[in-house]
């Protein structure tokens, strides 16, 4: 039982893994897609989603994808396949693919393939056996480094962990220097519980720009630098936080200086109101800087 009022507890070993799953996988998400390819001994030509997936080094640059023991047991064809050739292609796939995708994840036998299933084209890989999804904006060709059985019960996963040995992008979602995916371009495909999806869209992104490195100061250490700040909230506080130290004196002295003089025509007002507005509307830029200086002016001010 939780000691936070309103948390529900679940517990693997209480509830079992059925319900669990159904908390777990609706709780760590989204999750991104792997839409894997892979040939079989014979030649037949597999592809399924896998939404157990992140990359997990950049240099060598590994990616992992897991593989769940279906309840018939054995093992999927993709993992089998892996195993044999140790070889497969991962693709990241956006919404236009979506219901093709959802198509490839449904139980086939293992002389069926997937790409004629789901209306996709194959295109040979340069590095791999495998084959690529022409249709994907991403892909990236991998060999097969280890395999990690986590069980041996019913959904039980596999860790299938990959290097990178290839990596294909669509030039359309890259950001105009060429060297990396602009977010704003590319709806990727991620995963919820259940039956539920999402994809990336422009109004839902944001930026956090990263703190200096070991030296931030903290919420605490702005209620220490700014009492005032205390009327902001907690994330609000959490950006001015951000930066190693406030403006110094004469910064802010020149911001005061400069904000009198551009409100010299104006009716008089509040000036520590009207300086936390600046200070709010500085922070939802995540401009720390200028937040700063308004959040000590208004300190300056109000004295």
């Amino acid at each position: 039982m939780s000691d936070k009022p309103g948390m529900k507890c679940f517990d693997p070993a209480v509830d079992g893994p059925v319900a669990f799953f159904k908390i777990f996988s609706s709780a760590v998400a989204p999750r991104p897609i792997a839409f894997v390819s892979t040939v079989a001994p014979d030649g037949t030509k597999n592809l399924s989603p896998f939404s157990f997936f992140n990359f997990f080094s950049a240099n060598p640059p590994v990616l992992v994808f897991s593989v769940s023991t279906p309840a018939s047991g054995g093992e999927k064809d993709t993992l089998h396949n892996v195993r044999e050739s140790s070889e497969c292609i991962v693709h990241i796939t956006d919404r236009p693919l979506g219901d093709q995708l959802n198509l490839a994840s449904a139980v086939y036998a293992p002389d069926i393939d997937e790409f004629e299933k789901a209306g996709l084209t194959a295109v040979a890989g340069d590095e791999v056996s495998a084959f690529r999804v022409a249709e994907a904006k991403i892909a990236m060709e991998c060999r097969l480094r280890q395999i990690v059985p986590l069980g041996d019960q019913r959904a039980s996963g596999n860790l299938v962990i990959c290097d990178v040995v290839k990596l294909h992008a669509d030039e359309s979602i890259l950001f105009e220097d060429g060297a990396s995916i602009d977010p704003r371009k590319f709806a990727s495909l991620s995963r919820l519980g259940g039956e539920w999806y999402m994809e990336t869209r422009p109004d839902a992104l944001f930026e956090l720009p990263r703190p200096p490195g070991g030296d931030a100061m903290g919420v605490k250490g702005v209620l220490a630098a700014a009492p005032l700040a205390s009327q902001l909230s907690m994330a609000e506080r959490s950006i001015l936080g951000t930066l190693s130290a406030p403006p110094d004196k004469a910064a802010v002295a020149e911001f005061v200086a400069r904000w009198q003089a551009s409100r010299v025509n104006e009716a008089p007002d509040s000036p520590q109101a009207t300086l936390l507005d600046h200070a709010r509307k500085s922070l939802c830029r995540h401009d720390a800087g200028e937040g700063w200086l308004a959040i000590l002016a208004a300190e300056q001010l109000a004295d």
